[in-house]
């Protein structure tokens, strides 16, 4: 095998792993967000762990749903856990 074709290889491996470790990295963060956090926030830790465990595997579902999660869960989980309650009215997963 030549230097070429491993550098070219491992190019594409690399590519090809950026949507498996966004995924996961965002599987980390909502596992390790307190039980409380997830009750106060009316979401369910479950149903994200899921669907982020999900998308590891179909990246079609994975990308779109750590997107949601970073934008939109994320920001509140994290605001409820510093003790800001203003996030709270929403009711969506």
């Amino acid at each position: 095998m030549t230097w070429e074709l491993f550098g070219t290889t491992a190019f594409w491996v690399a590519i090809a792993a950026i949507p498996l470790v966004f995924v996961g990295l965002t599987f980390l963060h909502a596992a390790r967000i307190p039980q409380w956090v997830w009750a106060l926030s009316g979401r369910t830790q479950i149903f994200w762990l899921a669907t982020l465990l999900l998308g590891s595997a179909i990246v079609p579902i994975g990308i779109p749903a750590a997107i949601y999660y970073i934008v939109r869960v994320r920001p509140m989980l994290t605001s409820i856990e510093r003790g800001d309650m203003s996030r709270l009215t929403s009711t969506e997963f």
